[in-house]
């Protein structure tokens, strides 16, 4: 994407977040002042995609970004990118190289590029750049503890048949396991409406096997029941209520695990888990005060795509440019040309 078409076209900072339940690309001009305020190349780009599916040889992150590049070129012809940011869920357990990220973004005419684990873009929304500990509780969960200089410390996310405890994965299969245990009659608490539930969705029984388990898109798939799950536990069912106490308990456990010394005790929870509310949220807060109550539990101030922005604009603007540090696991930095110097201590890899 070029600017030769599009005389006076601002340049754009563009942020991607890309995980197991969609993507979503965020296209903000750069304020310089030229160009009428009404503009269409001035406006705002929004764009959604698809999930990332996890094949054998890794995920394919990388084709969900070319495809959402590749729409935004069509959607605003002649776009120029100054820099641009991806929050991305897998990294580096599956997303072993994120050389294939930044060439799909430098190859849409971005000089600057960053790929981000989901977990820190979260960090970077949820707390604003401030040290301390966030839970991101998506299609999976991880919590990552740090000062965004030298303390890194991570909890959980290690997928939905290691971990992803608390996350709609988790909550999802929990649901399903539960209406398997009914449909046998084995004892315990039984739950018809989420065996009902799990029916309409899924079809007979017998067939849940074969539909889940070579699935690329598993994850997504389990996590896709919460939904009936919270429902339940809306209508009164005590196992869905337990499901989903016992997600809020892991949560606050793995916030306290990563809640090392030397991070601040400050610590704030984001993802679409959240939206189900005080049956999440109630057992979350009174799990991590008996665990750690020197904790502040804050709201988060935003989302991870708010996150990756907040990096993309931290590459355009070299006095905004040591928001956080590059680190091998968790954050890449690279340029094709920096027009000015980077600020000390922030790595540009060529």
């Amino acid at each position: 994407m070029t600017g030769h078409d599009v005389p006076h076209a601002p340049e754009h900072v563009v942020a991607v977040d890309v995980g197991g339940s969609g993507a979503r690309l965020l296209a903000v001009p750069v304020p310089d002042g030229a160009g009428p305020a009404d503009d269409t190349a001035s406006t705002p780009v929004s764009l959604t995609g698809r999930p990332v599916r996890i094949t054998a040889t890794g995920s394919d992150a990388a084709d969900v970004v070319a495809e959402l590049v590749d729409a935004l070129a069509r959607r605003r012809p002649g776009l120029r990118v100054a820099a641009a940011a991806v929050s991305v869920t897998g990294l580096p357990s599956l997303v072993p190289d994120p050389g294939a990220l930044h060439a799909v973004l430098r190859d849409a005419g971005a000089r600057s590029t960053a790929v981000a684990a989901d977990a820190l873009a979260a960090h970077l929304g949820a707390l604003g750049g401030r040290a301390g500990a966030v839970a991101a509780v998506g299609t999976g969960a991880i919590v990552l503890a740090t000062d965004l200089r030298r303390r890194w410390h991570r909890a959980d996310g290690w997928g939905h048949l290691l971990g992803d405890l608390g996350s709609g994965s988790w909550i999802g299969a929990h649901g399903l396991r539960a209406a398997v245990a009914t449909h046998d009659g084995r004892p315990g608490p039984a739950s018809p409406t989420l065996l009902a539930a799990a029916l309409e969705r899924f079809g007979p029984v017998e067939g849940w096997p074969a539909a889940l388990y070579g699935r690329p898109d598993r994850a997504h798939v389990l996590a896709s029941f919460t939904p009936a799950v919270a429902d339940a536990a809306a209508a009164g069912d005590l196992v869905a209520h337990g499901i989903l106490h016992d997600a809020g308990t892991h949560l606050a456990e793995s916030l306290a695990a990563a809640l090392r010394p030397g991070i601040p005790p400050l610590a704030a929870v984001t993802g679409g888990v959240l939206q189900i509310g005080e049956p999440v949220a109630t057992p979350l807060r009174a799990r991590l005060r008996a665990l750690r109550p020197d904790v502040r539990l804050v709201d988060a101030d935003g989302t991870p795509l708010d996150g990756a922005l907040r990096l993309a604009r931290s590459l355009a603007d070299p006095h905004d440019g040591d928001l956080v540090e590059p680190h091998d696991t968790w954050l890449t930095v690279r340029a094709t040309t920096h027009p000015s110097p980077a600020p000390a201590g922030k790595e540009i890899r060529p």
